[in-house]
């Protein structure tokens, strides 16, 4: 259950990166990372949501920072 709060938490942030670049990057980061570690159990299992706990706090740095500083809108969006 907490690998599910985890990955909705790590989406949620991704999705507020202004830039589209920066967005999209994380969006297939998340993805691919959870579809990396989905067989893993017990130590390994652990360690891996702690490191996606690290890797949310990083998340909320970069979209706190990237509100702050706003690049030019891409072609993309």
């Amino acid at each position: 259950m907490a690998s599910l709060h985890l990955y909705r938490a790590l989406l949620r942030q991704a999705k507020g990166m202004k830039d589209y670049n920066f967005r999209m990057y994380a969006l297939r980061r998340v993805k691919v990372g959870f579809q990396k570690n989905r067989s893993l159990q017990g130590e390994d299992a652990a360690a891996a949501l702690a490191n996606g706990m690290d890797q949310l706090e990083m998340l909320r740095r970069q979209a706190t920072l990237s509100q702050l500083y706003p690049s030019a809108r891409s072609v993309m969006e």
